[in-house]
């Protein structure tokens, strides 16, 4: 299945369990010693980045029953209050952790199978991005989920991203740098569809290669290993990237 814009909150809850299962797989097998371990974001353990994805679920379930109830609820209430919440989680045992992870992620994907098929074009306050439809929900749950995986520095890296989110994350991605005034110029080439996607102004190299390989250096989760720049040089220099 390709992942665009088009795509339903329907038909990408599948595609968001398997990849919750496969996240509570890395989750259940960590040990308390392995999530207080750095992980592969700075400044945090394996510990903030297991409550951070739960958070990040019931941030979503809250605004599923905004939608479909009318009240007046927020994503979130601030950015105080979700670092205060990731914080608050960190130093819990795994099994706690990973618990809490199921539940949250479980109690999502229920709220949105029951979302009423009307109700997904309602606008609700997300954290940063002022009043938007809910719709939006499940796909950004799936990036949260995928992306913070590989953080967690399991062994899930950008090449095991499935393919129709690696698709639709790289196009949304460039087009969000494309209209930024500090990234640097270049051309970004997928071996998938041979797209050209200009990045800052466009006029720099040409660095091509495995969507994923691309995808994975934007977002700072891999080195770009494997891709190539024509005219031959380094790689240029990409901004910190959020989910």
């Amino acid at each position: 299945m390709t992942y665009d814009g088009s795509a339903t909150p329907a038909a990408l809850l599948p595609l968001l369990r398997t990849s919750v299962e496969q996240l509570h797989a890395s989750a259940v097998a960590l040990t308390d010693y392995e999530v207080r371990a750095p992980s592969l974001l700075p400044g945090w353990t394996r510990g903030h980045v297991l409550p951070h994805i739960a958070r990040s679920a019931d941030s979503r379930t809250r605004v599923l029953t905004a939608a479909r109830t009318g009240a007046d609820l927020a994503q979130y209430d601030n950015e105080a209050q979700r670092e205060w919440e990731i914080e608050e989680g960190a130093g819990r045992p795994a099994a706690e952790l990973a618990a809490d992870l199921r539940g949250a992620l479980g109690g999502f994907l229920t709220a949105a199978a029951e979302h009423p098929d009307a109700a997904w074009d309602v606008p609700v306050r997300w954290l940063g991005g002022g009043m938007r439809p809910v719709r939006r929900a499940v796909g950004s749950l799936l990036r949260e989920v995928e992306v913070h995986h590989t953080d967690l520095g399991c062994g899930h890296r950008p090449e095991n991203w499935p393919p129709f989110f690696v698709a639709h994350e790289l196009a949304t991605t460039a087009a969000r740098l494309r209209e930024r005034d500090d990234v640097s110029g270049m051309v970004l080439i997928a071996d998938e569809d041979q797209v050209l996607r200009p990045v800052g102004d466009g006029r720099g190299p040409q660095v091509s290669g495995p969507a994923a390989a691309l995808l994975g250096w934007l977002t700072g989760r891999a080195d770009g290993h494997g891709l190539t720049l024509e005219p031959p040089g380094p790689l240029p220099d990409v901004p910190a990237w959020r989910s």
